[in-house]
């Protein structure tokens, strides 16, 4: 693991290759990541050398993309604190997922939010933004916008937000809060384990799926994937092992985009804990069998209490 953990520290600055960006703009990222300073950048190629090495064996081709397909269709209530978000970021209306953690805040992920001036937030129904099928509907603002102050847009990191809900919301069996993840849900203690993602994003990657509106909530089960083995799927430093879990897509059951922002969770002891936020996959399609990448929930959990003043078990 330490020989692992030193590999994604040197790739963590390569966020993208020169194919992607000049040497100004990268040195601009990792002095938007690290700090001020002049840095040589000759360790670069040799980064990429050794994380191409360590990933050859599964013969992946990658390609990158903020993004439930081969889900099952949920039933009412079954998650009573998945959100539905419309947030306007002029000139276009963008569409996004959240978790109701407490009865005053929505956690999603920063790109949703990020830039975005107001939107609506749409509780307890499985039709997405349906006024008439929701338990409640809240305008909001920029102003209740609350972005993770180091989250840049590009790059993966720190894809973590939060809306404020301008009155308090009614608890029901259609709303409810969901607790966040205790800290002992570690990489190691979830690996392998079964997790759940939900979401009202594409359900296929046909052409004419593409051009449909999904107005109904999907669920897929998946196991939480190595990371070492789910960094292998993109481009070096996009999944770290602080700011990411990872869930299989094999057999094209995988989070899509529209899925941006909502619940990854896990059943245990007869409680379900919210331990990640959708935040992207690969531009290749969602059914192609690539990992989702989600935003770890217990590496932001002192942010999350510090901005909302919630309990963590």
């Amino acid at each position: 693991m330490a020989y692992y953990s030193l590999v994604l520290f040197i790739c963590a600055t390569t966020i993208f290759t020169t194919a992607y960006a000049t040497s100004a703009t990268v040195q601009e990222m990792h002095r938007n990541y690290f700090g001020g300073g002049i840095y040589d950048f000759w360790y670069w190629d040799l980064a990429w050398l050794v994380w191409d090495r360590q990933c050859s064996s599964y013969n992946i081709t990658r390609a990158v993309d903020t993004r439930i397909t081969g889900g099952d269709l949920a039933a009412p209530n079954m998650f009573p604190y998945q959100v539905g978000l419309l947030l306007l970021r002029a000139p276009k209306v963008y569409q996004c997922g959240g978790t109701l953690i407490s009865v005053s805040y929505v956690l999603t992920a920063a790109h949703c939010l990020y830039k975005s001036t107001r939107g609506k937030v749409f509780l307890g129904s499985i039709d997405f933004a349906n006024p008439l099928t929701s338990a409640a509907v809240y305008n909001v603002s920029e102003s209740d916008f609350i972005v993770y102050e180091r989250y840049v847009l590009h790059g993966g990191r720190d894809d973590i937000g939060l809306v404020h809900l301008p009155s308090p919301a009614t608890l029901s069996a259609a709303v409810q809060t969901i607790p966040l993840a205790p800290r002992f849900m570690t990489q190691s203690f979830l690996e392998r384990e079964i997790v759940t993602t939900s979401g009202w994003g594409l359900t296929s990657d046909s052409a004419s799926e593409r051009m449909m509106f999904n107005l109904l909530l999907y669920y897929v089960d998946a196991p939480v994937l190595p990371l070492r083995e789910c960094a292998c799927y993109y481009l070096p430093g996009l999944v770290r092992g602080p700011n990411h879990i990872c869930a299989s897509g094999a057999g094209g059951r995988s989070s899509c985009d529209g899925d941006s922002g909502g619940p990854l969770t896990y059943y245990y002891r007869n409680k379900s804990y919210l331990i990640g936020l959708t935040a992207f996959g690969s531009a290749g399609g969602c059914e192609i069998g690539y990992p989702a990448v989600y935003t770890r929930i217990t590496s932001y959990l002192d942010w999350i209490v510090a901005r909302t003043g919630i309990k963590v078990d």
